[in-house]
């Protein structure tokens, strides 16, 4: 029982990081996680270690345990290496993908995004990410196809936050984007394909990079 008790502990408290229910660079105790999420003590604490091996929590002298803050480095390095692999992966999926799955991945994309909604922002982030990791796969490097799962496992705090301050058009451009890379690789056009994901990626990076440049010029100056 307390094993399950732990696991749900740490799915949610994750889900609360990544979907930014708890802010980046926030102090939190486990007195807090405990009264706010229901879990017992035990539970949050083995949560919290799993989460600081993943790199989300970090524990400070004098505060406790902080949610591992957004920096411009991780961003820059998470799209480098996603231009380095995702492009030449859609290259290759162009054609190999069953009708069935590209099928199952238009789905995914509708109906066209409302990122007002909490509902309609989950759907576009989980069919994003199933999008992508499929053509990876697709692609046929399994070492790639992990590392971009991990690389948008990774980013997904910083695509809220700048899905949510407008980039991408508020995730209209981004589901018109995912429908034309779907018809590439449809009709086996392996060169459309990789420059749609090469633009995509692109373009996207340097709204991230706004959207925090944006947050730190506007954060309160510590007193």
């Amino acid at each position: 029982m307390q094993r399950s008790s732990s696991a749900a502990a740490y799915r949610r408290l994750r889900h609360a990081i990544v979907r930014v229910e708890l802010e980046p660079g926030s102090a939190v105790s486990e007195v807090q996680l405990v009264e706010r999420f229901g879990f017992s003590k035990a539970a949050v604490r083995a949560a919290l270690a799993r989460l600081r091996a993943d790199g989300l929590v970090l524990a400070e002298p004098r505060r406790g345990h902080v949610i591992a803050p957004l920096t411009m480095r991780d961003v820059r390095e998470i799209y480098d290496l996603r231009l380095l692999l995702e492009p030449s992966a859609a290259a290759a999926a162009a054609g190999r993908l069953t009708h069935a799955e590209l099928a199952r991945l238009r789905a995914l994309c509708e109906p066209v995004p409302d990122l007002d909604d909490d509902a309609s922002a989950e759907r576009f982030l989980q069919a994003n990410r199933a999008i992508h990791v499929s053509i990876a796969e697709a692609g046929g490097n399994g070492r790639a196809a992990a590392i971009v799962a991990q690389l948008l496992d990774d980013s997904e705090r910083a695509r809220l936050i700048a899905l949510r301050a407008g980039a991408a058009e508020h995730g209209l451009r981004a589901h018109a984007e995912h429908l034309d890379l779907l018809t590439a690789l449809d009709s086996g056009d392996g060169p459309g394909a990789e420059r749609l994901m090469t633009t995509a990626i692109h373009a996207f990076r340097d709204e991230l990079v706004d959207a925090l440049q944006t947050a730190t010029l506007d954060a309160p100056l510590a007193r």
